[in-house]
């Protein structure tokens, strides 16, 4: 028996499934990709296992079977049916067993390959406490490798390699998240939290604002930012524009702390991506050209390895010992007027060239975890979506 503990951001991610879906206008070969996924579940035997309460780990038998992998019959819709469904598209298949995998009864993975009138769509579910969006894709595209009969190399699955949270004592990591700025979570922080995410936060809508190619090169020339500054930028514009009472922001940008970090190599399988602070009060008053070259800049200095590390490792210090502080203020995020903003790229996943041998799709879907603002490209070549979710679409949408 094998057993994993889960580490600090796993458990963050419990309660939460993180998933993709394809429409293909040429439909992949469910043998192969049954076959293939086979030696996914060789490679990848933890992705048979149960998660057990108590310890909070995850335990597994190698060699513990095939991974669930099932066809449906959608014919009565077409690729452009599919297409259509936009952020519905998720009612075509039965939901991941979250619940399931909480309690120890549900398996980390989940896949369905649905026929169609004129192609095939598949859908993909895991459990998000094992892994984020860069094992998530990987692990994809590593099962559409094997059905093309590609060589690939797994990813290591093992002991967290997030410092350990006794690294600092209580009274010093007090010390310096009061010292860092931290926000103090009061009681009626958290109430406003919750109360902003039940009746903002957890709404499935969305707003997509499309951006052209042309006019992302246009800005990273002019701006000398890379393209996750750009987006940004267009995105922190958009809503400044439809709020009230804010001349600044304060800018969070997801990113990989693979080999950003000591001891997190690029190949490591889990969650190991985490919010950083591109910049506190950054006026948006300015062009979007001179917005995107300092939140470029805000960037760069959060990500230095020094930084990454010291945030990570007081965050898992004050998570462990219980502190009520936190690095941005989620309560604020959720609110109808935010002053703080929480931005993931995910265009580095290239979802949308996913080939299983039939070429790419005709159209990828993203996530529907309710991040306030994401990056995402449905089809190879086409235009980046900027997509607002939560309390964010409405105001976007105004």
């Amino acid at each position: 028996m094998n057993e994993y503990q889960l580490s600090r951001l796993d458990i963050f991610c419990l309660g939460m499934t993180i998933k993709g879906a394809w429409a293909y206008s040429e439909a992949p070969d469910y043998e192969r990709m049954k076959n293939a996924l086979a030696d996914i579940a060789r490679a990848y035997p933890f992705l048979s296992g149960r998660y057990r309460m108590n310890g909070k780990t995850l335990a597994w038998d190698d060699g513990d079977g095939a991974l669930p992998f099932s066809r449906a019959d959608l014919r009565e819709l077409s690729v452009a049916d599919v297409i259509a469904k936009g952020d519905d598209v998720w009612s075509l298949v039965p939901p991941y067993d979250i619940k399931g995998f909480r309690n120890g009864s549900a398996g980390v993975f989940s896949a369905v390959l649905a026929d169609l009138k004129d192609g095939a769509s598949l859908f993909v579910q895991c459990a998000h406490a094992l892994m984020d969006g860069d094992s998530f894709y990987g692990l994809v595209q590593d099962w559409a490798a094997a059905t093309k009969g590609q060589a690939f190399r797994p990813r290591s699955f093992g002991g967290s390699p997030l410092p350990l949270p006794e690294s600092i004592s209580r009274e010093e990591t007090t010390r310096l998240v009061v010292e860092k700025g931290w926000i103090r979570i009061s009681p009626w922080k958290m109430l406003k939290m919750v109360l902003g995410l039940a009746l903002r936060g957890s709404s499935k809508k969305t707003f997509r604002l499309e951006c052209s190619q042309e006019e992302i090169t246009r800005l990273k020339k002019d701006s000398g930012a890379g393209t996750n500054a750009v987006l940004s930028a267009i995105a922190v514009k958009h809503l400044a524009a439809r709020l009230k009472g804010h001349d600044s922001f304060t800018i969070l940008l997801v990113a990989d702390l693979r080999g950003r970090m000591e001891g997190v190599e690029e190949g490591f399988f889990g969650n190991m991506s985490q919010p950083v602070v591109a910049g506190r009060h950054i006026n948006a008053g300015c062009g979007t050209e001179e917005l995107a070259a300092m939140i470029e800049k805000g960037a760069r200095t959060a990500l230095e390895p020094s930084k990454v590390s010291d945030n990570v490792r007081l965050y898992v210090s004050a998570s462990h010992y219980g502190l009520p502080y936190f690095f941005f203020d989620a309560a604020d995020m959720n609110s109808g007027n935010p002053g703080t903003l929480y931005i993931n790229n995910q265009l580095k996943f290239r979802s949308c060239e996913l080939d299983w041998g039939t070429g790419f799709p005709a159209y990828a879907f993203p996530n529907d975890l309710t991040d306030m603002i994401k990056f995402w490209q449905p089809t190879a070549g086409g235009p980046v979506q900027i997509i607002f979710a939560g309390a964010a679409a409405s105001i976007a949408a105004r």
